[in-house]
């Protein structure tokens, strides 16, 4: 058997470990299948053991790859906080910095500020990923993120911008008398956890809830069309181009008020480009807040 002697082989294995297929790994390694099946095979050859069993249904660990894995992580995070030792080393901001935030917030709050951002500090460059999903910062997937809940794993630091009132939405502000009397719009049912859906939910007969989509723009697109009422944070409510409609209705349940988060990772807070955005958000939430 020979040693392991390159990164490369361990971030093989965790990432066919981590998504249980050649072709998924190979994705997010940016390779193509072949490649990935190729290394394999001269990696299980070198190590004289063979690490997964392979079947059109995917791949699984062998007791092999299983005793691998925590090594292979603990590599992948050795790698990581390498790379934040090195950023430490930027004296402007400057550079790459990526920012998770949730599609709604990423679309028509923050990618209309990043002017501002980049205008004041001309040698950065964003990404922006936006996605219903939490972009891992542990694993260097974000620099920071916008959370609507606390991050309670890892190694973060946290600040909590402040919060907002939802209201009722629509292409007209036509007070509503009764919320059975108009059509609803709302998120799909695996978000049924968010406060928006859950309040509509727990409001609204099933039968008046005639639009669910998981795009919060195709919502707010359906909503200014005058399909239905729609119930969104208020600092949305400019550029979506609706209007705040007035429930009249008595014993509606309260309205519920939704939170902002930051985060990032404690080992990068204090990096120029890092702590720039950082300031950049924070003073950006605030004056939407305000507004």
């Amino acid at each position: 058997m020979q040693p392991i002697e390159r990164w490369d082989d361990l971030r093989l294995v965790l990432a066919i470990e981590r998504h249980a297929s050649l072709k998924t790994a190979a994705a997010n390694l940016g390779l193509n299948v072949s490649t990935v099946s190729r290394r394999l095979d001269a990696l299980e050859t070198r190590l004289g053991h063979r690490l997964f069993d392979r079947s059109p249904d995917g791949t699984l660990p062998t007791a092999a790859a299983e005793t691998l894995v925590p090594f292979a992580q603990a590599m992948e995070q050795a790698v990581a906080d390498g790379s934040r030792a090195l950023e430490g080393f930027e004296s402007a901001p400057e550079g790459v910095v990526r920012i998770a935030a949730p599609p709604g917030l990423a679309d028509y709050l923050l990618a209309p500020s990043l002017a501002r951002l980049c205008d004041r500090y001309p040698g950065l460059k964003v990404e922006l990923v936006a996605d219903i999903g939490y972009a891992d910062l542990a694993r260097h997937e974000a620099d920071l993120a916008l959370r609507t809940r606390r991050p309670q794993a890892g190694d973060l630091v946290t600040q909590r911008l402040g919060e907002a009132s939802y209201v009722v939405a629509a292409a007209t502000d036509r007070p509503i008398r009764k919320l059975k009397d108009v059509r609803w719009i709302t998120y799909c049912s695996d978000l049924d956890h968010l406060p928006e859906t859950a309040w509509i939910l727990d409001q609204v007969p099933s039968d008046r809830i005639v639009l669910r989509s998981n795009s919060f723009s195709a919502q707010l697109n359906a909503a200014r069309a005058g399909l239905g009422a729609v119930l969104i944070a208020r600092p949305y409510l400019a550029s979506a181009g609706l209007h705040p409609v007035p429930v009249l209705q008595r014993r509606v349940r309260r309205l519920p008020v939704g939170a902002l988060w930051l985060a990032g990772h404690r080992a990068l807070r204090d990096v120029p480009r890092i702590a720039a955005t950082w300031d950049f958000l924070r003073d950006e939430w605030t004056r939407v807040i305000a507004s």
